[in-house]
């Protein structure tokens, strides 16, 4: 009786125990989730901003009333003027150099030799377009967090979470009126170009890390290759672009992109 017990343990254990040891978890891993993509009719075919630095190009910092030049020439550009300016010292502050004379919220530094350009007053914008214009941005950002307020501002340049800097008219030759608009959500930021009424976006550009409303320094050619140029600010970023402009075509090139955090 023992042995023909002991031979039917033996039978059960190599029934149970053959094979590879199961963990008891099958199937493939789960793959994270892509990053969101534009898909709102108004945004559908809008143009990604192309990526090509030039070295030429610098951008200017404020600290303490103090401003340090990054990189470009001696031609210093606000919203409002321009001027030459002077630099002392080593780079220090954001890597840049003590910078005297430069216009208020002087922005970007034009490659060696530029003229010093005439900056233009920006037109004047209706409320109810700054508020398309933040719809647009909420199609281009990242969407809210999950916790974030879903009470809408009454102001229009605060709308869905989104801080608008800038909506400026920019004129074109042989062509109608675009808008620029920037805008920032949960520290991620946006450039757009939309029709005159805001109701499609024709060409777009993400910045990320960017927490502060950007403004913008309206477009220019000015470093005279025939070609305009203008930029997205604020007190921790600048970036410069250049406008691709032809028939029936209209997108945008990042040429220069710094960043500057206060501990810096």
């Amino acid at each position: 009786m023992m042995p023909d017990m002991f031979m039917l343990t033996i039978v059960m254990l190599f029934a149970c125990g053959g094979g590879e040891p199961n963990s008891g978890i099958q199937g493939k891993a789960i793959a994270p989730k892509a990053p969101r993509g534009i898909s709102a009719p108004a945004a559908k075919n809008a143009k990604k901003a192309d990526v090509r630095p030039e070295d030429a190009w610098g951008a200017v910092f404020w600290r303490k009333a103090t401003a340090w030049k990054v990189g470009g020439g001696s031609v210093v550009v606000g919203p409002r003027e321009a001027s030459d300016v002077r630099t002392s010292g080593e780079p220090l502050v954001c890597g840049g150099v003590a910078t005297k004379g430069a216009p208020k919220n002087g922005a970007i530094a034009l490659p060696e030799n530029s003229a010093v350009p005439t900056p233009q007053k920006p037109s004047a914008i209706q409320a109810h377009r700054v508020e398309r214009a933040a719809w647009r941005l909420d199609e281009i950002l990242p969407a809210r967090g999950r916790f974030a307020s879903k009470i809408e501002s009454k102001s229009p340049s605060k709308q869905r979470g989104i801080d608008v800097g800038s909506v400026t008219k920019t004129r074109r030759y042989g062509a109608p009126p675009f808008l620029i608009a920037t805008g920032v959500r949960s520290c991620h930021g946006a450039v757009i170009f939309t029709d005159l009424k805001a109701e499609k976006t024709l060409a777009y550009d993400r910045l990320n890390d960017t927490c502060a409303p950007l403004r913008v320094l309206g477009a220019f050619d000015y470093d005279g290759d025939g070609h305009r140029e203008f930029a997205v600010f604020s007190d921790d970023t600048v970036a410069v672009y250049r406008l691709n402009e032809s028939p029936g075509q209209l997108s945008m090139t990042r040429i220069g992109n710094w960043t500057c955090k206060d501990s810096e």
